[in-house]
């Protein structure tokens, strides 16, 4: 009986042999603006109503695309939007509307449709805050700036947009003029492939590899910076690895056959596709198509963060990668790692 007694108190009083719970990691870098300008338009949310005055007042309507505790955003707000000589511009020649990229008011666009907050969001594919889109007296939007710029590029901008520039000028030769020192060399690194650049790639005839192409210029400090910091990550270069990369000088006229097969010059392909900042990177699948771009500026959790949405294929799962990072945080935090999205 003793000896039962032994059995039965070893296979039920034993210690749990169950593994020690994780803690969760914390969560920093989240900021709240609590209070937006008092300056932004008060509106309907009725854009060809806000369209057809600012028009009669001989202005722009610039719509910013904002949502709850992105620091990128609260650094437009604190820096830029507080600056006496950019608030003195907006007033003047423009008519600010701030949408919430998740809010659930009801608005009308330009066009006369009827979107949520979010639905308008998702209709424009907004992917990072800040955005701002510049629309002008037709409803064209003559201007998108998907991410945080620093204030001398919103002067810029600013001068661009309510100059009416855009008639004669694209956003991209109007920005490269300003530029007074075009000469020197492009920051090296060993992931950038050599030239030619025949980067050509289709549904019938795709490619082996992602293609991430980076488009930069000589003297330029954010460069500088993002070579410095962002490109000598471990993570940066173990998920670039498996793709192909390629580095062009957005000032050159470098010949280079795009995803699409279109012959063109590094300076051109800048201009076509739009992009308004330098360092930017655009990622392209293996059929052509682009899959994101980085055109802001960025800190390391998001830029890594963009990598690994096409590196690990996590587009073809969700959409909208403001979703997959939120998906990606919990993960892991799950694990006990603390993630910083200011960091």
């Amino acid at each position: 009986m003793r000896i039962l007694f032994l059995i039965v108190s070893l296979l039920f009083f034993q210690p749990s042999l169950a593994a020690p719970e994780v803690k969760e990691g914390d969560y920093f870098g989240a900021k709240v603006v609590d209070v937006l300008p008092d300056w932004f338009k008060t509106t309907f949310m009725d854009f060809s109503e806000d369209l057809e005055e600012a028009t009669d007042e001989n202005k722009h309507v610039m719509i910013y695309f904002h949502q709850n505790g992105c620091p990128y955003c609260a650094k437009l707000v604190e820096d830029n939007f507080s600056d006496e000589a950019i608030i003195a511009k907006l007033q003047k020649d423009f008519d600010v509307i701030e949408t919430n990229m998740w809010g659930d008011r009801d608005l009308v666009d330009w066009t006369g449709k009827e979107f949520s907050e979010k639905e308008f969001s998702a209709f424009m594919k907004v992917q990072f805050t800040p955005t701002i889109l510049f629309l002008n007296s037709k409803g064209k939007i003559v201007l998108r700036l998907n991410g945080y710029q620093s204030i001398d590029k919103m002067h810029a901008t600013l001068d661009y947009i309510s100059k009416k520039t855009y008639f004669n000028q694209s956003y991209a030769s109007y920005i490269n003029s300003l530029k007074k020192d075009k000469s020197g060399t492009l920051n090296a690194h060993p992931i950038f492939e050599s030239g030619p650049h025949m980067l050509s790639r289709s549904e019938r005839f795709p490619a082996h590899n992602y293609l991430a192409v980076f488009f930069e210029e000589p003297n330029c400090p954010e460069c500088d910076v993002f070579h410095q910091t962002l490109m000598q990550l471990d993570q940066t270069k173990d998920l670039f690895k498996s793709m192909q990369v390629v580095q062009l000088n957005a000032l050159s006229d470098e010949k280079l056959i795009t995803p699409s097969g279109k012959r063109t010059t590094a300076s051109q392909w800048y201009d076509d596709l739009k992009l308004t900042y330098k360092p930017a990177v655009v990622f392209f699948d293996k059929q052509g198509k682009e899959i994101i771009r980085k055109d802001a500026f960025f800190k390391e959790y998001h830029f890594t963060g963009i990598i690994e949405y096409v590196a690990t294929e996590g587009y073809k799962h969700q959409s909208n990668f403001q979703r997959y990072l939120e998906e990606r945080s919990d993960k892991l935090r799950a694990k006990g790692v603390t993630v910083d999205i200011w960091k």
